[in-house]
């Protein structure tokens, strides 16, 4: 009996069961003679040889794997580290002129960086409601100043006229662009043009192109009118005319300003604007489009065509400052500051921010 339940035990393994096979095949053909003996003999040991095999595959398997994926664990490791040398490389030599993107400051604790060699500096307001008296003086050193919309509040024309009154004691830029937004209008006076405040003090653009900085940069900055309708065909139609006019042939769009935001594909809700301005500035192909409107997504996205987007409301922040090469149609340096104690809760509201904040601390 307890031989019997050992046999039972050791059968559960698939070589022992073609072992007893064998050994009752050779009991029963006994009889016809060795020659059969040794051909079952033979059957069974390769029976047994393949059983072998079969048996250490997931072991030889399982061996393959893991030198592949140890292999593969070096190699990456060995391309990050070759990688990170060259980006210090690269940063340590010029990586202003290097880099495929601008190198962005996002802390305020992080000072503006002198102006970049060949470039045109250009500061940027919007949005201030009628708080225009909270910002920092002195303003940055600039070749332009823009202000993008939303002097006033609710549609209060005293923001507008106390605006312009600062802008002529404050600023001292050589140049002053302003455009309209939602709420620098009277909704029960649309025929009022709160724009003439600015006579003197700065250039209003309505759906309007033009060139400025002794004609270095083309700028096309559209109305509140056009952004409300989503209708862009007037200012269209003016960048044709603009190009028709010119004795150089066709001529490139560096800067596109608006007071609504473009609509940026799972870009958040402070990202979905206007679909039709998205079009629009894809389609003069250029570099750089500045607005604000949506205070709370303040801050810098890049498209895959290479725009470069930046929210520069300034409610309640410094204003944004862009180092532009006219050159090379390249944005160069974007400084667009957060308290240190927001830029936590900012990154939250658009994570894109976390990219250039960790691009920028590697390359410091």
């Amino acid at each position: 009996m307890h031989n019997q339940r050992n046999e039972e035990h050791c059968s559960r393994f698939l070589w022992f069961r073609w072992f007893m096979r064998f050994q009752r095949r050779r009991d029963l053909t006994s009889h016809r003679g060795s020659s059969l003996d040794g051909r079952v003999e033979i059957f069974m040991v390769k029976k047994i040889i393949r059983s072998l095999i079969i048996l250490s595959m997931p072991f030889l398997l399982m061996s393959i794997y893991t030198y592949i994926v140890t292999n593969r664990r070096t190699i990456s490791t060995m391309t990050i580290i070759n990688a990170s040398i060259e980006k210090r490389v690269l940063t340590n030599t010029d990586h202003k002129t290097s880099r495929s993107h601008p190198q962005v400051y996002l802390r305020q604790s992080q000072p503006l960086p002198p102006q970049i060699n060949g470039t045109l500096r250009l500061v940027f307001l919007s949005d201030t409601h009628g708080r225009h008296d909270q910002i920092p003086l002195p303003l940055p050193h600039g070749d332009v100043l823009f202000h993008l919309g939303d002097a006033a509040i609710r549609g209060n024309i005293s923001d507008v006229k106390s605006l312009a009154k600062w802008l002529r004691e404050n600023s001292f830029h050589k140049e002053r662009i302003v455009i309209d937004g939602n709420h620098d209008q009277v909704l029960y006076n649309p025929h009022m043009d709160f724009m003439k405040e600015y006579d003197g003090v700065a250039r209003v653009l309505k759906d309007e192109a033009v060139q400025i900085a002794e004609g270095k940069i083309t700028v096309v900055g559209v109305s509140w009118k056009s952004c409300a309708s989503e209708d862009y065909s007037a200012v269209s139609s003016n960048v044709k005319k603009l190009r028709n006019e010119s004795q150089k042939g066709n001529i490139d769009i560096d800067l596109v300003l608006s007071h609504i935001h473009p609509y940026i594909k799972r870009g958040g809700n402070g990202w979905h604007g206007s679909r039709g301005l998205t079009e629009f500035v894809g389609d003069l192909n250029a570099p750089l489009h500045c607005f604000g409107h949506i205070h709370w997504t303040r801050g810098v996205r890049q498209t895959e065509s290479g725009t470069t987007l930046v929210n520069c409301a300034t409610t309640w922040n410094e204003p944004v400052v862009i180092d532009y090469d006219p050159c090379m149609r390249k944005v160069k340096m974007i400084h667009c500051p957060f308290p240190d104690e927001e830029l936590e809760n900012a990154i939250l509201r658009n994570g894109y921010l976390k990219k250039w904040l960790n691009d920028n601390e590697d390359t410091a």
